[in-house]
């Protein structure tokens, strides 16, 4: 497959760093699956601007996601859930309380530590697709087993039943710019289940889309994430796509409140 020599550069600079860059194989993840729960955040606090003028998003917010469960977090534009998102992910630091992620305790890790974690066990999707424009839909999907050190057979074999289940199968040749949005949108799915991963984030995953091609993303990530027994964590303001969930939570003075069912049957507008 093409021009993944490219990025192999990251790969070598996280070997030097001690990053384990062999991904989580199914038993690894069925191990990190039993873990129960998969996301635990307890009086989480977080602020922009701490030492000038503090902004903060997140006041001492709790929520627990048990394995394989879907929770959806609803909210407005600057509500803090896609930061909240971003600290489960460990893509921001944890600067007051506790978050555990598949058992670990994110603010003990190193970055190097963070970065394995993400790799082998956790899956994004991102409402931009944020697919590389020079790779090919098979390329783009298996990123992050190239990165990983997987040979190319081995990410064959991987990525054959995946494009099928996204319904792109033989379309493995294509690139970004030939793929309607809601075709970028698959491939962004599958390169975040790729490695199987234990759990998924995906924030606004149907937000650059249309209403139809919407709700077929919608039923192929909840299949998909269901069929791999993953857990996740969606972040949205929409409350019909937090209907896939198992729970979902309104988001706003920094908290969650359950969304009660007249919440997610559309009477609570934005």
């Amino acid at each position: 497959m093409g021009n993944i020599k490219a990025f192999q550069s990251e790969r070598h600079r996280a070997i030097q760093s001690g990053v384990n860059t062999t991904p989580a194989r199914n038993s690894d993840n069925d191990f990190a699956k039993q873990l129960a729960p998969a996301v635990v955040v307890e009086n989480l606090s977080h602020a922009y601007n701490r030492k000038t003028r503090p902004r903060h998003i997140i006041e001492s917010l709790s929520l627990t996601v048990a394995h394989k469960e879907a929770v959806a977090i609803v909210g407005r534009s600057g509500s803090g859930k896609s930061t909240l998102l971003n600290i489960i992910g460990g893509l921001e630091p944890v600067q007051d309380g506790v978050v555990q992620v598949l058992g670990l305790q994110l603010n003990k890790l190193n970055d190097s530590q963070l970065t394995n974690l993400r790799r082998a066990n956790i899956g994004f999707i991102y409402q931009a697709f944020n697919l590389i424009p020079t790779l090919n839909v098979a390329d783009n999907i298996t990123l992050p087993l190239a990165l990983a050190g997987v040979n190319t057979k081995d990410r064959a074999e991987q990525l054959a039943p995946l494009l099928d289940a996204v319904g792109l199968d033989g379309r493995g040749e294509d690139y970004p710019d030939v793929l309607s949005g809601g075709e970028q949108q698959r491939v962004a799915i599958a390169r975040a289940l790729i490695h199987k991963p234990a759990l998924v984030l995906a924030d606004e995953p149907t937000g650059n889309l249309d209403a139809k091609s919407g709700r077929v993303i919608l039923g192929l990530l909840q299949s998909l994430i269901s069929e791999q027994g993953s857990s996740l964590v969606l972040v949205t303001h929409s409350l019909e796509v937090a209907g896939i969930a198992d729970r979902s939570f309104i988001m706003t003075g920094g908290q969650l409140a359950p969304a009660q069912d007249s919440h997610i049957n559309g009477s609570l507008a934005w």
